[in-house]
């Protein structure tokens, strides 16, 4: 019989831990044990002497919905900051969550066959192997089936239409009706899987809020979630179609797989089939038992409409761009259709219901068709409230690349091919980003991609800054344009808003608007028409922001990105005939896979046995919100990093500039310098070099945790790549670049440090074109003043571009 596993109990955390595993976890325990003792140490100064009953910076103020009856309530922000994190749940483990396919090895294996799109004959051949339970394809097919209820799949039936004779073909009589299959999910069904499911139903809120932030002297009102904005608070009583849940948080809606956007109807030719499936409920409700094991009655509604604008046209049956009016929310005339009117009508359901008499010529005179819109049938729904801003196609694709760019490419196709080169140069020197896209050949690329023209507009006025003088005046006015777009998208990508954001962003947009009227008059290219619909639009976002929550709850993207999967399933796992049945048969199996992954993995995690934390026994150098990546495979002796002086002036009396900050910073702290001696590295003792570092900070928009991935390489991917940083100093915050990361140890305690070149010389008087487009420089201190500093004091990584002028 083999040996019995010994075990060893952790003193500090209560762990079990193999033997060979306990010591290494026992000297990070202890280090980490020691920093709780001082962080908590730390923060009981902090709150000596707070009044809890007083109202205290970032409080919250938590306004319930009068019919939940509940008070209103003070939240300190932590605790608000903790409930906004997933809630977990502890899962039945009498049962395994794999039981379907009689084990686990059988279901990881149908998983792959899924995802890998494994044929018939392909199966058979893996089947063959004695470790699993079917023999053949037919018994997994079989299990695939008995697993295929765990979630309601997608009903087939048909729907008669009569066309007008203009649409008939020649071989159909006029007057037969013409049936069309219609794939269609029902709404409830997709919403009560999800409350029903155990991980999913937790994260649901059907109790409308008002949200406020203490800021030392009031409460200030913020916007972020939909139950957090007008629209929710006021209905609370008592091609694919996609479709998504607002009462889960944003995270989980824009998500993948079952969290997020859910195809729910493919190709129809009548909308009310899908939204049939909730006319009755609408009115009377409906009981469902939900995850909790609790019955409880649910009214659904359309809260939000996500769709460009053809699509928003259809929906509200507006006649389209050239129609009398073609705004698909409110009555603006098409002349004046780029012009942001104070105060315009705005469509409702109820004044479209009620026109009887001369229905067919008031709607047309107002852009509208003569026809039952689908939306009347869902109770509380207003379609033309529900259709939203969209961010995708009237600001990346649409105002950025359909107008703003071309024309930027017109000015400097204009300017000569050497004018062209060096903006292609300067997109070029843009150093590299994680999560941003380079583009070494700019202007010589045709793009479709949003996330591209979002990226472009990111970059687009340092790179022309030099180029578009204000000698080029509709150049230098097109980048005044384009750096006033630039405002006004951040404004509406802003994850939270309060009062005073939204106030910002109107204005923003005034300016934006006012500076293309300017351009439109003065501009060469008297051919090109700025009077269009996704122009105007823009002045319904923070309408919109206020009654339904920021722009990601009703943001395009998240449905565009389910394009590439489902022409990926044609592509890959159809014979090319009749095609909708098979792809949501497999899309509906990728969801059934994804359910039991999830139960399994939750499965996992709870039943972990104390063998499983080996996990631990990985060193991770994390040093407060920092971690430390990238470590060189030896250690570098100081004579080493003296020698890189001769080259790099950065590095000049590195060795004596370490002891001097080593000594101010244990006395600045009150540590007892070892030995009582001052600190004196000799040339032969060693650090140990680190290339990369990740930063976790709280952003002060949204108060959420962001992270960024910083490089300090001489050769990453080819290429050197230096950061730069904003770093909390004891005076103030100050711009630097990473020049060299390392860690050194003194009397047996570890000290990550890393050497910068610090960005706060002094600077020439502000120049024109940088006020008027908010740039603000910084200037580099002499390589021979680079400074230590301890790496946790990095507030976050930044994006500087090298003025080379």
């Amino acid at each position: 019989m083999p040996q019995e596993k010994q075990s060893v109990t952790c003193e500090s955390c209560g762990k079990a831990f193999k033997l060979t595993g306990y010591s290494p976890h026992c000297k990070s325990c202890i280090k980490q044990a020691c920093r709780e003792r001082e962080d908590n140490a730390y923060l009981g100064i902090l709150r000596q002497g707070v009044d809890v009953d007083a109202n205290n910076i970032d409080n919250i103020l938590v306004k319930h919905h009068p019919s939940t009856t509940r008070p209103s309530e003070k939240v300190p922000f932590v605790k608000f900051a903790q409930g906004h994190q997933p809630r977990a749940y502890k899962p039945d483990v009498s049962t395994d969550p794999w039981y379907l396919f009689r084990s686990h090895l059988n279901f990881k294996f149908a998983e792959l066959a899924l995802e890998a799109t494994l044929s018939k004959e392909q199966i058979n051949h893996f089947l063959k192997h004695d470790s699993f339970t079917p023999n053949e394809y037919t018994d997994l097919h079989s299990m695939w089936r008995a697993a295929s209820h765990c979630m309601t799949a997608v009903r087939h039936s048909s729907n008669s239409v009569l066309l007008s004779n203009h649409t008939q073909s020649s071989s159909r009589r006029n007057g037969e009706p013409c049936e069309f299959p219609v794939y269609c999910h029902s709404l409830l069904d997709w919403a009560f899987d999800l409350l029903k499911h155990p991980t999913m139903g937790p994260q649901f809120v059907f109790d409308a809020k008002h949200l406020f932030k203490f800021n030392s002297s009031t409460f200030v009102h913020f916007i972020d979630e939909p139950w957090t904005a007008d629209k929710f608070w006021n209905l609370q009583k008592g091609y694919p179609v996609v479709a998504q849940l607002a009462n889960l948080p944003i995270w989980i809606q824009n998500g993948e797989g079952i969290r997020g956007g859910h195809v729910v109807g493919w190709l129809l030719i009548s909308f009310k089939k899908i939204l049939g499936t909730i006319e009755k409920e609408s009115e009377t409700g409906c009981w469902v038992k939900c995850w909790d094991g609790l019955a409880c009655c649910f009214f659904p509604v359309v809260l939000i409409l996500s769709a460009d604008y053809e699509e928003q046209a259809v929906m509200a049956l507006v006649h389209g761009i050239k129609s009398n009016f073609p705004c698909p929310m409110g009555l603006v005339p098409r002349n004046n259709i780029s012009k942001f009117p104070a105060q315009c009508e705005i469509h409702t359901s109820a004044k479209v219901i009620k026109t009887t008499e001369k229905r067919e010529q008031i709607l047309m005179q107002q852009g509208l068709r003569d026809i039952d819109n689908a939306f009347f049938i869902v109770a509380n729904t207003d379609v033309y409230c529900a259709l939203s801003w969209d961010w995708l196609h009237a600001n990346f694709v649409g105002k950025l690349g359909d107008h703003l760019w071309p024309e930027l490419l017109r000015i400097l196709d204009k300017g000569g091919h050497q004018v062209a080169a060096r903006v292609e140069k300067n997109f070029s020197m843009m150093p590299h980003w994680h999560s941003l896209n380079h583009f070494d050949d700019a202007l010589s690329i045709s793009y479709t991609d949003g996330q591209k023209f979002e990226d472009l507009s990111k970059l687009v006025a340092f790179a022309c800054h030099d180029i578009l003088s204000p000698v080029e005046k509709e150049g230098y006015l097109l980048l005044h344009c384009l750096h006033a777009y630039i405002e006004f998208d951040l404004y509406t990508a802003l994850e939270l808003h309060m009062v005073h954001t939204l106030v910002a962003g109107q204005e923003a947009l005034a300016t934006f608007n006012v500076l293309m009227q300017r351009f439109s008059e003065k501009t060469e290219n008297v051919k090109k028409n700025w009077n269009f619909p996704k122009n105007h639009m823009h002045m319904h976002v923070f309408d919109d922001i206020k009654a339904k929550g920021v722009t990601w709850n009703f943001s395009t993207k998240p449905n565009e990105k389910m394009h590439g999967p489902l022409k990926e399933k044609y592509q890959r796992c159809t014979n090319f005939q009749n095609v909708a049945e098979q792809i949501l048969q497999v899309n509906h199996l990728e969801l059934v896979s994804e359910l039991i992954h999830c139960t399994i993995t939750n499965y996992d995690t709870n039943t972990r046995s104390p063998d499983d934390n080996d996990a631990d026994e990985v060193k991770q150098e994390d040093f407060f919100h920092v971690r430390l990546g990238s470590r060189v495979k030896h250690p570098l002796m100081l004579e080493a990093v003296k020698q890189r002086s001769i080259t790099n002036k950065v590095f000049f009396q590195f060795q004596m500039k370490l002891n001097e900050f080593l000594n101010r910073y244990f006395t600045a702290v009150g540590k007892t310098l070892p030995g009582g001696k001052c600190i004196q590295f000799q040339p032969n003792d060693q650090i140990m070099e680190f290339k990369y570092i990740k930063v976790n900070f709280e952003s002060v928009v949204d108060w959420c945790q962001y992270m960024d991935h910083l490089q300090c390489n001489p050769n990453f991917h080819g290429c050197s790549h230096y950061d730069c940083i904003l770093l909390k100093t004891q005076q103030q915050d100050i711009f630097g670049q990473l020049i060299f990361m390392f860690q050194c140890v003194v009397s047996e305690e570890s000290f990550p440090l890393a050497l910068m070149q610090p960005y706060d010389a002094l600077t020439q008087p502000q120049l024109v074109k940088d006020v008027h487009l908010n740039l603000w420089r910084v200037c580099e201190q002499p390589p021979k003043s680079a400074e230590f500093f301890l790496v946790h004091s990095i507030i976050h990584g930044v994006l500087l571009y090298p003025d080379h002028t």
